[in-house]
């Protein structure tokens, strides 16, 4: 009798190991039986930390809440975490005004985002953006090798290894998963009204030429683009991963954003297909319905400054919101519409109609002496 009772004993608890065993093997396998838990710093919150929480935070910008993706959790090994601006700047800027080197430190695109773009957030989050330690192609061999130069950034555009193009890597920069796991695909960037746009990267050089530099299409790629020609910003930052996130209420919707924030009482910014809710022929269809058209903004000296605004694409009629901004030796020189001037303030209220362009002229700054 009492062999018995031993044997069941045996038998139940290798049963039990067994059935602990299946669980831990499924848990590993479906990871996803297991609930998120709610992310209290931006670490948690981001993609390679756990994706299925959204790994998106609203950071304030110009007084608003704009979207951010939560990359990765350990950028460059240093410890920092790393986003980017969900939607492209509105307005396209060239690497270089004329046709030369795409050297990453000396373009329009380094120093644009640097030294003007960074005052669109409150002086206490410029404070926390890590300065971050990035490769870039050296100057004397953007033409022809592939010395490294690091350089300290605050703000600054990816590289295309770290999207998947491993074999224009300069030095030891790693994969971001959030890209390879769909690989260029989810390295297509657009504006709010869901247009796909070319963006710039930091990479340098193709095939010898010193005046292309790295950019990624619009149809699912990553190629080289004329240093002269204009394309879109994506901007790129590192914060701290202790850095505390709430979830919000805000415009009936819950929102991650940056605790110290919390309590600013901003708006989401609007995002013109997101709130609509379609994608593809039916977007199309319904901006066709409601009448919606885009504004077109060319920049007349972009080493000079540039435009900034939350949407060029608005119903026909309807006002958009522009801001001219100036780098500290620059100045602004007005709105045009076909060569006539329309107004010298920087901030300005414009009726949208159909096929508009507007031209923003900046000059440098004129320096007066006095005897």
């Amino acid at each position: 009798m009492e062999l018995k009772m031993k044997i069941k004993r045996i038998l139940i608890f290798i049963f039990l190991i067994l059935g602990l065993s299946s669980m831990i093997m499924l848990l590993i396998k479906q990871p996803n039986l297991i609930p998120p838990k709610a992310p209290k710093t931006l670490k948690d919150l981001a993609y390679d930390s756990d994706k299925r929480l959204g790994y998106t935070i609203y950071i304030p910008e110009n007084g608003k809440l704009e979207p951010y993706l939560v990359l990765t959790k350990n950028y460059y090994k240093q410890g920092n975490v790393l986003l980017i601006r969900k939607y492209v700047l509105e307005v396209p800027l060239p690497h270089n005004k004329k046709n030369a080197s795409s050297y990453y430190a000396g373009g329009i695109p380094d120093r644009f985002i640097s030294e003007v773009f960074i005052n669109e957030f409150p002086s206490k989050l410029r404070a926390q953006i890590v300065e971050t330690s990035v490769n870039i192609r050296a100057e004397d061999v953007v033409q022809v090798g592939d010395k490294v130069e690091k350089i300290k950034r605050k703000l600054f555009l990816l590289l295309e290894k770290e999207l998947g193009l491993a074999y224009f890597a300069t030095s030891d920069e790693q994969e971001i998963k959030y890209f390879t796991d769909e690989r260029y695909d989810r390295a297509i960037a657009r504006t709010k009204d869901n247009t796909a746009r070319v963006w710039w990267l930091r990479g340098a050089r193709d095939h010898g030429f010193s005046n292309l530099a790295r950019s990624v299409t619009d149809y699912v790629g990553i190629g080289a683009s004329a240093v002269k020609d204009s394309y879109y910003l994506r901007p790129s930052f590192c914060l701290a991963p202790s850095t505390k996130i709430v979830k919000e209420r805000i415009d009936g919707q819950y929102l991650y954003v940056l605790k110290d924030f919390q309590n600013a009482n901003l708006s989401r910014v609007p995002l013109l297909a997101e709130d609509i809710g379609l994608t593809g022929q039916a977007l199309e269809k319904n901006y066709e319905e409601h009448l919606y058209c885009s504004l077109k903004i060319e920049i007349e000296n972009p080493e000079y400054g540039s435009v900034l605004s939350d949407s060029l694409t608005v119903h026909y009629g309807d006002v958009s919101q522009l801001r001219a901004v100036t780098y500290p030796n620059s100045q602004f020189d007005g709105w045009y519409l076909r060569e006539r001037l329309i107004s010298r303030d920087r901030n300005l209220n414009y009726e949208v109609l159909n096929g508009d362009t507007l031209t923003a002229k900046f000059s440098k700054k004129e320096t007066v002496l006095i005897e």
